[in-house]
């Protein structure tokens, strides 16, 4: 191993009991040493002083153009048809404030903990390339601080608009990371052509898929004609088991427990990631339906169900003060606590699992990040020091992120002061 470039000294893990130091170099966690064992020759010791470090969050699926334009005077209050429209007559006119927008919703999420995101990016006929451009720029601006991947979001569809269709594959080439899908904006066509388009211009591309699935679908709908298994037919056809996330499947929540174990092990067989939002799909179901939904299982995929079946489950930000979550802010633990709030009554863990684990070590698999994943000898050096003791009371308490390392290197720290004066 090469000479330490940071030592963080007595922290505490998730899950492992004791006390711990976690020696960074070169990019990677190189050794963790019961605390006081760590050599600190020619290293930056930072002494944690007993507070929880973990992996780095991963915000796997932000639809990141579309950040803070809730606070627009255009585009405030507006949702479904209205929203869109806005959004057609605002790229119309050009990228405008994109750029600054993204920047800033990335540098929020890199002083919340996230060292690696995923961005959504519209790519069609009306705005063209310009924010896939923006995107592509702030990827590489970003990079001492956060790991950006850029998907091309197809806003305006694939098949059914042949001239939106050329800008994605332009996109692509251009550099973009992963390939999207929504059938829910490429209406002209069946879902199964939407789905197939977008796998063929992957594997073209040689890159992953990020897919919106199953907007339409319900209880009654027969499995077979679920996107879902539209997909995971693709999958098994092109070869790209564990290169494919699917997003939501929010009627997963509705179906009988038989329906429910189906779904699991279709994602299962075809290893498929799923990344849920609990932030965008609680408030869709209040404010972007004619008759808001009154349960839970409405609104979200029974999430524990399928933690427990082995199925690879991530939780995401997914929407930054924009129409379809106005309250999101790009903090991974805030999102954190509203799904243990929505699927776990409150609890820190769905089933075995630490919600921490949801937001960290679950989409750094689901996303490819290089591993191992978690704070083990190998991992990426991408860490958040929280200022608590352990993870319930990160959690609970929405603890500060006393440091961010990424990169093995110290990025960001957030120290917060409280006084009563009486």
């Amino acid at each position: 191993m090469s000479t330490a470039s940071l030592v963080l000294r007595d922290v505490r893990l998730l899950d492992v009991p004791g006390a711990w130091d976690v020696t960074c170099a070169d990019g990677r966690i190189g050794r963790v040493d019961p605390v006081g064992a760590a050599p600190t020759d020619q290293a930056e010791v930072v002494d944690a002083e007993g507070r929880l470090v973990t992996a780095a969050f991963v915000d796997g699926h932000v639809h990141l153009d579309k950040s803070y334009l809730w606070e627009r005077p255009d585009f405030r209050g507006k949702v479904a048809g209205p929203f869109f429209d806005e959004l057609r007559a605002a790229k119309a006119a050009g990228a405008g404030d994109v750029a600054d927008r993204m920047r800033r919703a990335v540098q929020a999420a890199a002083l919340a903990g996230t060292g690696t995101l995923r961005a959504q990016i519209d790519v069609d006929d009306v705005i063209g390339l310009a924010h896939a451009e923006a995107a592509l720029t702030l990827r590489t601006e970003c990079a001492p601080y956060l790991r950006l991947q850029v998907v091309v979001f197809p806003q305006e569809g694939v098949v059914g608009n042949p001239a939106a269709g050329e800008v994605v594959r332009a996109a692509l080439a251009a550099g973009a990371d992963v390939m999207g899908g929504a059938h829910g904006f490429d209406r002209a066509v069946d879902s199964a052509t939407h789905y197939r388009a977008c796998f063929e211009l992957a594997v073209e591309h040689d890159v992953d898929l990020d897919l919106h699935l199953d907007f339409d679908s319900t209880a009654e709908t027969p499995l077979d004609e679920w996107d879902v298994s539209t997909v995971a037919r693709l999958t098994a056809e092109t070869g790209w088991q564990g290169r494919v996330t699917v997003a939501h499947l929010t009627a997963h929540g509705l179906l009988a427990p038989e329906g429910r174990r189906a779904v699991a092990e279709l994602l299962l067989a075809h290893d498929l990631s799923l990344t849920v939002v609990p932030g965008a799909e609680l408030y869709a179901a209040h404010g972007w339906v004619d008759e808001p939904l009154a349960t839970i299982a409405e609104a979200t995929a029974d999430w524990a169900s399928l933690l427990r079946a082995g199925v690879r489950l991530s939780y995401a930000g997914g929407h930054l003060a924009d129409a379809f979550h106005p309250f999101g802010e790009g903090d991974l633990l805030r999102d954190g606590l509203l799904a243990s709030v929505a699927r776990g009554f409150g609890a820190p863990r769905l089933g075995d699992t630490h919600v921490l684990d949801l937001g960290t070590t679950h989409p750094a698999a689901a996303l490819r990040l290089p591993g191992p994943h978690g704070v083990v000898p190998g991992a990426l050096a991408d860490l958040v020091v929280f200022d608590a003791p352990d993870a319930d009371t990160a959690l609970r308490h929405q603890a500060a992120r006393w440091l961010v390392v990424h990169d093995a290197r110290p990025v960001a720290r957030t120290r917060t002061t409280k006084e009563l004066f009486a």
